[in-house]
């Protein structure tokens, strides 16, 4: 069993449509933004309701991949969610415990051009919980997939046999998401819908039980950057220009894609429309 780092509940999705929104449609095998090319399958009929998420953001204080990872709710920090597809985030605070709502229209970061940040069914998110007001850490990053109904909504865990509890997030997710992360086309219409979702699960699961020596070292030096309150952006996000970055997760990242073990996830070739074994939208 894990230590959880960032326990996420379900992702119930609707969207609001409306062309100044900025949002992200399709995903995880989808198409979509604010402007979609015609989708590969039927759109998600729209609705007025408001997208939620329940789950605990927590930090890694430390640990390795032989002796276990320890962890600490991320108190009051901002919680921020993107699809990649814009040069926007939606944001969101975490309570003393760590828990956080995300809610649809929600504030954007930054601030302009579009006032409100929308989640959009079956797209694929990226959630990093960081330090208020600050360009550092310590971080907590997962991915989630909203999908058209409740039931059909996903986060990194949800499926493996090795998670204390469906939705629990670590060190592992981290991983998982600071990879996709840095190997994805940002802001552009696919984004981190260019990565089968299903295929990210089973790479987190073959990591936990076997990591790769390069994996072992991303992993534990997640861990190390942690404690340090250092940042784990290997690169600059769209919706932070001043992102302080860290040059060695950046390398880790490199080297686990020089050297990749079984299960490793590639992007959908030609885009998410070739994307197969996907989730239920």
């Amino acid at each position: 069993m894990r230590t959880h780092q960032l326990a996420v509940g379900s992702l119930v999705t609707a969207v609001l449509a409306a062309a100044a929104i900025a949002g992200c449609g399709g995903g995880g095998g989808g198409y979509g933004s604010a402007v979609p090319p015609p989708p590969p399958n039927p759109s998600p009929s729209p609705s007025s309701s408001p997208v939620l998420a329940l789950g605990n953001a927590n930090i890694a204080t430390g640990g390795t991949v032989a002796g276990g990872f320890t962890y600490t709710p991320a108190a009051n920090d901002t919680i921020i969610f993107t699809c990649g597809c814009s040069n926007q985030a939606g944001i969101t605070t975490a309570g003393i415990n760590g828990d956080f709502t995300v809610t649809s229209p929600a504030s954007p970061t930054p601030a302009v051009p579009n006032p409100i940040y929308t989640i959009v069914p079956t797209r694929n998110y990226l959630v990093v919980a960081e330090p208020p007001s600050s360009n550092d850490g310590p971080q907590g990053w997962t991915m989630l997939f909203a999908g058209n109904a409740p039931a059909n909504d996903l986060a990194l865990g949800d499926g493996g046999a090795v998670q204390a509890s469906a939705g629990v997030s670590d060190v592992y997710t981290t991983a998982v998401a600071l990879y996709v992360y840095k190997n994805s086309v940002q802001n552009s219409n696919t984004a981190f819908d260019d990565w089968n979702f299903n295929a990210l699960e089973a790479w987190l699961q073959r990591m936990f039980t076997t990591p790769t020596p390069k994996e072992t070292i991303l992993l534990n030096d997640i861990a190390a950057q942690s404690v340090l309150n250092a940042s784990l952006f290997p690169t600059v996000p769209g919706w932070n220009a001043g992102q302080t970055l860290n040059s060695t997760i950046n390398t880790d990242l490199v080297n686990v894609k020089n050297h990749k073990g079984t299960m490793m996830p590639t992007p959908c070739p030609g885009g998410p429309s070739g994307c197969t074994g996907t989730p239920t939208p």
